[in-house]
């Protein structure tokens, strides 16, 4: 049986949610909208029935009392070598007009880190393919790199 409630109050993208029979946990997915084509991610718990979450799609249409549904899940996102050189939405799916994904699997996007002697401690370059920055400033995989610049002048990496 699915969690059902009701819209509490909209905030622009901020919606608070009375849910009937559980309590929804934080990062989870609620749909609503006549079409339930508005989801709301659970970001808070405010009591032993009401959530706060932050809507990714526009709130527009969405009023107090409408009803609710819980997917029983959180945002799952594509993982593996076939998301390589891919355009995505935020719900991962993809936008280039590209070919089905395959070889690919499921992740939770707000899973848990993997466990420390789990990782790599090998210090590798990652080579994004732009040649004066793989040159000028290598980046260490795994490691975190920002790159500055106006609007339009050539910082995406494919």
């Amino acid at each position: 049986m699915v969690n059902q409630g009701a819209v509490a109050s909209v905030r622009s993208g901020v919606v608070d949610v009375q849910l009937e029979r559980t309590l929804a946990p934080v990062y989870r997915l609620l749909r609503t909208g006549a079409k339930r084509q508005i989801v709301i991610e659970v970001t808070e718990q405010l009591d032993a029935r009401r959530v706060r979450g932050i809507a990714p799609t526009p709130t527009q249409g969405l009023v107090r009392g409408m009803s609710v549904d819980d997917t029983g899940q959180a945002l799952q996102l594509p993982v593996g070598k076939g998301i390589v050189s891919r355009m995505f939405n935020v719900f991962g799916r993809t936008i280039d007009r590209g070919p089905a994904l395959a070889d690919v699997t499921s992740r939770d996007l707000h899973r848990d880190t993997p466990p420390l002697e789990d990782r790599s401690t090998k210090s590798e370059l990652f080579e994004i393919g732009i040649k004066a920055i793989d040159v000028l400033v290598p980046l260490e995989r795994g490691g975190k790199g920002g790159l500055f610049g106006g609007a339009g002048v050539g910082k995406r990496c494919s």
